[in-house]
């Protein structure tokens, strides 16, 4: 259990905070109709954060901050916030923001409500190393020289009629017949 989650500067209110973490490796078969085991990497996804917690009836407004910073955008896109917590840290996860949904239902035994929402890693590290390999791999190739015309073919003589023998020329005679 993490004690702590800070979004820039709002901390989570609540308690009994919980964070879950999860990475998607896609990969396909590349076997075909063999009995091989071999996959195709189709890339490492971002990773994403379920995050669990309670917060009392009597801190409502606990309630309505939290669905204000979900719901926050900047220039039309979801808010990005810097994460502190420590799950996240051992992740290796930096910014995130809030992706799929936010849910809270009322808990009467503990006169609180079950929160829960997910929050999706923005610019993941697999991410950052492929906009540098694409920025490294368009580089303009240039000449100094001049330009050559292509040489035009050598225009090719009529074709030569073979002598044929007389077997095959019977040979024709029987197929055209035939046909």
């Amino acid at each position: 259990m993490n004690s702590i989650l800070r979004l820039g500067d709002y901390n989570v209110p609540g308690y009994s905070l919980n964070v879950t973490g999860n990475m998607d490796i896609r990969t396909s078969d590349a076997s075909g109709e063999t009995s091989s085991t071999d996959e195709v990497d189709k890339g490492t996804k971002g990773k994403t954060l379920t995050v669990a917690l309670n917060i009392l009836f009597s801190r409502e407004a606990d309630l309505r901050g939290l669905i204000r910073v979900a719901e926050a955008k900047d220039n039309g896109s979801r808010r990005i916030y810097t994460i502190a917590n420590a799950t996240a840290n051992a992740a290796g996860i930096r910014q995130v923001r809030f992706a799929e949904r936010v849910t809270w239902q009322e808990q009467e035994g503990l006169r609180a409500w079950a929160v829960s929402f997910t929050l999706r890693e923005y610019l993941s590290n697999p991410e950052r190393v492929e906009l540098r390999e694409e920025k490294t791999a368009t580089v303009a190739q240039t000449s100094d020289g001049t330009a050559t015309e292509p040489e035009r073919p050598a225009e090719t003589a009529a074709p030569v009629e073979e002598a044929i023998t007389g077997l095959e020329r019977l040979l024709k005679k029987v197929d055209g017949w035939l046909a």
